[in-house]
């Protein structure tokens, strides 16, 4: 049975930009090398938008699946600035979209979106990318839910990037409550349904700074040792 969840609301909404980095010379006589790095915190969001200000997780979650679900280019402030025209701006400012706000508004560009109650184990069978609303210390917050397993659930949080929950702390901080977007255009695989790998040093390290065994021993380095 479908049930629209009317609780608003966002958490803030961390700043940074991909960092320059500017190498000198490689060799005595040779030409100098200029490169960009995106910073840990950066490569949390990649296929995310992200949330730029304090009530905007809706928009930011909406455009997501816009996005790399659906195949459309849009930003967080051009999905804002649309639902400000049918939504409350005073509400929106004091406690941030509602659900009904984003269907309202999904349906205004051609989507079919309702808000459904489900169980975990029916959202372990979904085979598309939803919206929830979570409840984290007090603050209501929209993200969006990727993929579920077993213990564990990837979501896409507009706030603080893609991330692995428990399932126990997900569940805790959940309503029961799954927004689902449907209509022409949807890429059935999509990126968001194919959630990296959780970042952690170890897998970064892996990623950036593989170094052979025989480099490793010339820099005096013995065999590894497994923690």
């Amino acid at each position: 049975m479908a049930a629209l969840a009317l609780a608003t609301g966002c958490a803030s909404a961390p700043e940074g930009e991909a960092v320059p980095l500017w190498l000198g010379a490689v060799t005595t006589n040779g030409p100098t090398l200029a490169v960009s790095l995106s910073s840990w915190k950066e490569m949390k969001f990649d296929n995310l938008v992200r949330q730029r200000t304090d009530f905007s997780c809706g928009a930011a979650a909406l455009a997501t699946v816009f996005n790399y679900a659906f195949g459309r280019e849009t930003t967080e402030e051009q999905v804002l600035v649309n639902m400000l025209r049918v939504a409350d701006p005073d509400v929106v400012r004091k406690k941030g979209f509602s659900l009904l706000d984003m269907k309202t508004y999904s349906q205004s560009v051609g989507y079919e979106a309702e808000g459904y109650r489900v169980d975990y184990a029916t959202l372990e069978k979904l085979d598309v990318p939803t919206i929830a609303l979570l409840d984290i210390r007090g603050y209501k917050h929209f993200v969006v839910v990727r993929r579920a397993w077993g213990d564990r659930i990837a979501i896409g949080d507009p706030a603080l990037g893609n991330m692995t929950m428990p399932r126990e702390k997900f569940e805790e901080a959940w309503n029961g409550i799954l927004f689902v977007i449907s209509g022409d255009g949807y890429v059935p695989d999509n990126i968001l349904r194919n959630p990296p790998e959780p970042l952690s040093a170890r897998k970064l390290l892996e990623l950036t700074a593989t170094m052979p065994g025989a480099e490793l021993a010339e820099f005096g380095f013995g065999p590894r040792i497994s923690f």
